[in-house]
């Protein structure tokens, strides 16, 4: 599989975006497929806000919503830029003859049919992906090894091996009401405990402690009664934007997966060694 072949990043939340980036900066030609509006709060360290405005950037790379083919082609072709497709997924399948499938599920998104069979590689990331089953690899985002590959017949680690007893690093601060949601500050700024950091129609949306936003639900949306507005971390040093130091190991192990199939690539086991 050398570097001319294409990738389908199914996703467009902090994993899928963070995998999508490291993939286009190896090479290869990128698109990102979303069908359903996100509803991202640490926007600045994904590229999902594109799917709303046209076009985001993380950390050097731009992706652009690719509502028309030549849009399309033009990103793919000249791999200037990532194409964002929100078309249906049997039209996303019929759009070009995809080598790599690579997907995650996120929140409402329907989740694509069985990916094997579907290119000559996919890759589940997360637990919700079993290698050999409904993809050919899985690469691991939670638990103690983040980036892991996974083929048929291995198991991952238990998500919480290794990191009991750690303290939460945010919380969230939720929709007071049903109605529709204007910000009062940006991601970046600093909150105290109690204090507003928007309205949700008439009624003011409280912070349930103090700290950096490092999410917010965009401008003007429409919202239900608990949902959640704001991501607040507790830390003023809190990174809001770019990748993340786990996203970087996930996007790195999908990275190192697509480059192990297409070089013939064969695992390394103790089982085997003598």
């Amino acid at each position: 599989m050398s570097k001319d072949k294409s990738v389908l990043v199914c996703g467009v939340g902090e994993t899928a975006s963070a995998a999508a980036r490291r993939i286009f900066l190896e090479g290869y030609a990128v698109a990102l497929f979303r069908t359903t509006a996100p509803r991202v709060l640490r926007r600045r360290m994904t590229f999902s806000d594109a799917w709303y405005d046209s076009f985001a950037q993380l950390e050097g790379v731009e992706t652009r919503r690719a509502d028309v083919s030549g849009e399309f082609l033009l990103g793919l072709q000249t791999r200037s830029f990532i194409p964002l497709l929100r078309q249906r997924w049997q039209d996303v399948m019929g759009f070009w003859p995809w080598d790599v499938i690579v997907a995650v599920e996120e929140d409402a998104e329907p989740r694509p049919t069985a990916l094997r069979d579907l290119a000559e590689l996919t890759i589940g990331m997360g637990p919700n992906f079993k290698a050999g089953l409904d993809c050919d690899l899985v690469v691991e985002t939670e638990g103690p090894d983040p980036g892991a590959i996974l083929r048929p017949g291995e198991s991952a680690r238990a998500p919480d091996s290794g990191r009991k007893g750690e303290p939460e690093d945010s919380v969230l601060a939720l929709a007071p009401r049903n109605g529709l949601f204007r910000a009062s500050v940006s991601i970046g700024m600093t909150i105290e405990a109690g204090e507003a950091f928007g309205f949700v129609d008439d009624t003011p949306a409280l912070a349930p402690a103090g700290g950096r936003v490092r999410g917010l639900a965009r401008k003007e949306a429409a919202v239900a009664q608990g949902e959640p507005l704001a991501d607040i971390a507790f830390s003023p040093s809190t990174r809001v934007a770019g990748v993340s130091e786990r996203n970087q190991l996930i996007s790195r192990g999908v990275a190192f997966a697509i480059e192990m199939e297409s070089e013939g690539w064969k695992p390394f086991s103790f089982e085997n060694w003598a």
